[in-house]
C-alpha cells in the first residue's frame, strides 16, 4: 500500500485502481503533471511533480524529509511514497509465468 502525502500536510493510504501497480495516468493525477521518481532515505520511491517548482506549488514538508536528497532539494505539491513493485509493477518474467 502507498501513502499519499499532500502539501498541506495530511496523509491518506491509497492503492492502485488495478490492486497491483500504478499505472501513468493515476500517478499523474495523483501528483498533478508529469511525473518524476526519486528515492527515499530508506529505499522506497516518491512520485512527484517533475515541474512542481516551476508551477509554484506548496512545499511538502513530509515527503521533503523521506527524501534521500530532501535537504538540498524540497518536495513541492503532492507526492505519493511506495515499493518499486507498487510503481513499476510486475516484471515481463512474471506476466509471463501468469499466462502459462
Amino acid at each position: 500500500m502507498a501513502t499519499l502525502y499532500r502539501a498541506d500536510g495530511t496523509q491518506q493510504e491509497i492503492q492502485p485502481t488495478n490492486g497491483t501497480h500504478f499505472d501513468l495516468k493515476e500517478l499523474q493525477a495523483l501528483v498533478g503533471g508529469w511525473i518524476e521518481i526519486v528515492e527515499t532515505t530508506d529505499g522506497r520511491l516518491i512520485v512527484l511533480d517533475e515541474e512542481g517548482k516551476l508551477k509554484d506549488k506548496r512545499f511538502n514538508l513530509l515527503a521533503t524529509t523521506l527524501y534521500k536528497y530532501g535537504f538540498h532539494d524540497p518536495v513541492v505539491g503532492d507526492a505519493v511514497v511506495g515499493s518499486r513493485l507498487e510503481f513499476n509493477g510486475p516484471d515481463d518474467e512474471d506476466e509471463i509465468a501468469e499466462t502459462l
